[in-house]
C-alpha cells in the first residue's frame, strides 16, 4: 500500500499511514451484516411443500408454519360464499388419494375469488397454514389450481402429415 506524506509549514513532516485493523473489521462487521440479512431473507421465505400425507405424518410441527400441501379436490366439499361486496369465504378439501379419502385437509381461502378450475378431481397446491383447531387457512393468493384437462392421444393415421408410430 502506498505511503502518503505531508509538509507542514513549518516543514515537518506528516505521515499518514492506514490503519489495517480498523479497515478489516469494519469490513468483516459489513460481511457479517450481509450475511445475517441474506441468511435471515431466505428463512423467512421458505416454504415446505408436502403432501397430505405428509402433511398428516408431520402435523405436530407444521401446525401454524407456513407451508405447501398438494392434494386432489372433492368436488362435494366445495363451498363459496359471498358475505359482502368485499368479503367471501372459499371452503374445500383435498386428498392423496382421491379413490381412499382417509386423511382430508380442510381448505378455507378468505376473500379469494371461485377459480374456474375448482372441481372434483383437480389437482389443487395450496400455500398456507394450519391452526391448532384443523383448518387450513390458504394465503391470499394461495390457492393454485392445475388444469384438469385430460388429453386424448391423437391416431397417427389421422394426422395430415402421415406421422407413424
Amino acid at each position: 500500500m502506498a505511503e502518503t506524506t505531508w509538509t507542514t509549514q513549518e516543514g515537518s513532516l506528516i505521515e499518514a499511514r492506514p490503519n489495517r485493523l480498523k479497515f478489516m473489521i469494519g469490513g468483516v462487521l459489513m460481511l457479517g451484516a450481509v450475511l445475517f440479512l441474506v441468511i435471515n431473507g431466505m428463512r423467512g421465505n421458505m416454504q415446505l411443500y408436502v403432501t397430505v400425507d405428509e402433511f398428516y405424518a408431520q402435523q405436530d410441527e407444521l401446525i401454524g408454519r407456513n407451508v405447501r400441501v398438494a392434494g386432489w379436490v372433492i368436488g362435494d366439499s366445495i363451498k363459496y360464499t359471498q358475505i359482502d361486496a368485499t368479503n367471501s369465504r372459499l371452503e374445500f378439501s383435498i386428498v392423496e388419494n382421491i379413490n381412499n379419502p382417509d386423511k382430508v385437509i380442510h381448505i378455507i381461502a378468505l376473500n379469494e375469488p371461485l377459480p374456474d378450475l375448482l372441481q372434483h378431481e383437480a389437482q389443487a397446491i395450496v400455500e398456507g397454514k394450519m391452526n391448532p383447531n384443523g383448518e387450513f387457512y390458504a394465503n391470499k393468493g394461495g390457492v393454485l389450481l392445475k388444469c384438469p384437462t385430460r388429453y386424448e392421444e391423437l391416431d397417427p393415421a389421422g394426422h395430415p402429415k402421415g406421422i407413424s408410430n
